[in-house]
């Protein structure tokens, strides 16, 4: 059996080619137009949440808490004691009482904001948990305070992503409307949005450096070497599958364009490893408040999956998969796997080979 051709750097990348290939693809990403376009439209999104009435907000995000199923209640501007909105989730599994405060913030969120609100929730005697929905977004200090706390920090992007997704698109139209004028303008060739690959944006808390990779499958077996794409295979050999860093404001970002995958692909699976060559000793653990958006175009909303935590015992896991059924449909699915011996533990399991002088465990 042949070694893989690509998989014998997979243990020891050079940080400064990684660094370089980041920085191309950082270029890449700001001279295409379609990018452009998109970034601006994202920043005119939250412009016009920044431009709303104070009252005018907190009814937004009561609204939006309704519809994911909460009972609300809006709370007296005079006696709200740093709570904007109250209200209950009857899942009988991560329902209770929740607290809400909300920040049209244009800079990030100080992490003393993120303290009083947990003040706050200490000194209430009916929530359980509280949530700090913002405009801007939260530094690592916010992130690493709320771990392991009943508190969940909502930036502005993922706001935005939440509102489309439960249907409140009417708030964005005016910023759909500039961004057909300024095309209109523009003197650009046309852009086909259907053609354009899915964005698959990855979010996690912490300081910590977490590489994403994706395997491009029949089953449980990878197709080739080639259909690993990662920080060393930035792309499958076709392109449906992209690896792209420095995307907006997430911390990972995969281009798929699954109507483009080989025909024989049927799975699509995504992981997470630690950067243990430049951070020896790291772990999964740092690995904390995972999402998965994911962006299929105009006229579709984003999907948010929020994924499982990272554990200590493991440098590598995997996320999910999606799953492309008979009639053609691809369904993702949170599944959670550890992998103990890191990035490279987990492409065995999936069939592939690593140049290594070590033997590598197998394990599902």
């Amino acid at each position: 059996m042949s070694r893989s051709r690509k998989l014998h750097r997979l243990s020891n990348p050079d940080t400064n080619e990684r660094r370089a290939q980041r920085m191309l693809f950082r270029h890449l990403r700001d001279d295409t137009n379609a990018n452009r376009g998109r970034m601006a439209r994202r920043v005119r999104e939250l412009q016009l949440l920044l431009q709303m009435d104070p009252i005018e907000f907190e009814g937004l995000i009561a609204r939006l808490m309704e519809s994911m199923g909460m009972k609300v209640e809006l709370t007296a501007r005079s006696k709200d004691g740093g709570v904007d909105v109250r209200g209950i989730d009857t899942d009988p599994f991560r329902g209770g009482n929740v607290i809400v405060q909300v920040k049209r913030y244009r800079d990030t969120v100080t992490p003393s904001a993120v303290r009083d609100l947990f003040g706050t929730l200490q000194h209430d005697g009916a929530a359980t948990k509280a949530v700090l929905v913002t405009t801007s977004k939260f530094g690592p200090s916010s992130h690493q305070f709320v771990s392991g706390k009943p508190i969940t920090l909502i930036n502005g992007a993922e706001l935005v992503g939440l509102l489309k997704h439960h249907g409140f698109h009417e708030v964005f139209a005016p910023a759909y409307a500039e961004a057909e004028v300024a095309d209109a303008g523009a003197g650009q060739p046309g852009i086909e949005v259907a053609a354009e690959p899915s964005r698959l944006l990855l979010h996690w808390s912490g300081e910590e450096e977490y590489d994403i990779a994706a395997l491009v499958c029949q089953g449980n077996r990878a197709l080739s070497d080639d259909h690993l794409v990662f920080y060393n295979n930035a792309s499958t050999p076709d392109g449906s599958v992209r690896l792209v860093t420095g995307y907006e404001d997430a911390n990972a970002c995969l281009m798929v364009d699954f109507e483009a995958l080989p025909a024989e692909a049927d799975r699509l699976v995504v992981i997470a490893a630690a950067d243990t060559e430049n951070h020896p000793g790291a772990t999964m653990a740092g690995f904390a408040g995972p999402a998965l958006i994911l962006e299929a175009g105009a006229d579709q909303d984003a999907a948010i999956v929020h994924l499982a935590d990272g554990a200590e015992s493991n440098i590598a896991m995997r996320l999910g998969r999606f799953d492309r059924d008979d009639a053609g449909n691809w369904d993702f699915t949170p599944a959670l796997a550890g992998y103990p011996g890191g990035l490279r533990q987990a492409v065995v399991a999936y069939g592939l080979e690593v140049a290594d002088e070590e033997p590598v465990a197998a394990g599902a």
